[in-house]
């Protein structure tokens, strides 16, 4: 069996040969490096892709020669359109090692009867300890602490939340968004005896129950969390599904945090919310713009933790993945549903 792996800067070829070795089946392998070479102009390239999709750029030729007799093709952040359904006469399976799929032709595959399998789990427990990174470091005021000694030389005494400066143990803690983080969140949480409230519109209720969480609307969430931490994937319904009026339902001492994607927040409203008050601070990790722009007003804030969008970049959530998503395709060949199939009625082709 032929399988085509297109690695990139952030998950180099050597990570996908590493993660190939053990599944004996592909007998015949074929290895790429794809798009920018430096980490800066992949993250451009990404957020273009993103607004973008499938024909953000072309497929390089040498892999659309490759392609044509494979079985199966792993990819990152290469595209995916089209065209590859229609030259890749013998291909079973597409993996990526992404948890969006916005470089893949989802409809084009679904119509040639070709599985699609993703890893949102890939730097799932990287962004999970980010989390409770930044709920600590806003709320201590790690960040300001640091700023105040290493460029100021000074020896700061007062914050934003001076006199509210609480510990996590015993707050109410509320997650927007109950997937793969979200779980592993709630996991973390546990060592710190949270009160959990979670909004999930598609989670059932026992499985929130079972990490000692409480099922509750939005409103509720907003209205009695301390700490309201997002994890909602991005889509139709849920883009800026925190604005004016979702900030004002949160408590004036509430703390906001965002590891999950910029467009599910209406950043002009997260400004005026920490310019005027409605919240106590927030910490985010990603922005409509990246690298942000020097004038960005959100960076005059002195109660607002930032992150250079490095949730989910650590070794273990790029050079894990590969093995991750072959033994996905493991269960595929076995005839089992390998899980993040995006497109499961292929299945029944």
């Amino acid at each position: 069996m032929k399988i085509v792996c297109i690695g990139d800067i952030l998950l180099p070829p050597e990570m996908m040969k590493e993660g190939i070795k053990g599944f004996s089946r592909y007998t015949r392998q074929k290895f790429f490096y794809f798009g920018p070479t430096t980490k800066e102009d992949m993250r451009i390239y990404i957020k273009n892709m993103e607004l973008t999709g499938s024909r953000c750029v072309p497929v390089p030729q040498e892999i659309m020669e490759e392609i044509k007799d494979a079985d199966v093709i792993q990819t990152h952040q290469c595209p995916i359109p089209s065209e590859v359904f229609r030259e890749a006469k013998n291909l079973k399976l597409l993996l990526t090692n992404r948890g969006g799929i916005e470089n893949i032709d989802l409809e084009a595959a679904t119509e040639a009867g070709i599985p699609v399998v993703a890893n949102p789990a890939h730097n799932a427990n990287a962004v999970a300890e980010m989390t409770i990174g930044l709920m600590i470091a806003e709320m201590r005021n790690i960040g300001r602490c640091h700023a105040a000694m290493t460029k100021e030389k000074k020896w700061r005494e007062k914050f934003p939340n001076s006199g509210s400066i609480h510990e996590i143990k015993g707050r109410t803690v509320g997650l927007i968004g109950f997937g793969t983080i979200g779980h592993l969140v709630a996991d973390l949480l546990q060592a710190f005896h949270v009160k959990l409230l979670i909004y999930d519109p598609y989670a059932r209720e026992e499985e929130i129950r079972e990490k000692q969480g409480t099922p509750v609307s939005l409103e509720e969430l907003l209205g009695e969390s301390d700490i309201v931490s997002m994890h909602a994937r991005v889509s139709d319904t849920s883009r800026g599904m925190m604005g004016e009026e979702q900030f004002r339902m949160m408590k004036k001492t509430a703390v906001f945090i965002n590891t999950a994607r910029s467009p599910l927040i209406d950043m002009k409203a997260l400004y005026r919310a920490l310019k005027e008050g409605w919240i106590m601070g927030a910490a985010i990790d990603n922005y409509d713009v990246e690298p942000i722009e020097e004038d960005n007003p959100l960076l005059t804030l002195d109660n607002l933790t930032f992150s250079c969008h490095k949730s989910g970049d650590t070794v273990e959530a790029f050079a894990d993945s590969p093995a991750m998503v072959l033994a996905e395709a493991e269960k595929f060949f076995h005839g089992e549903r390998p899980r993040f199939l995006m497109n499961p009625q292929v299945l029944g082709k």
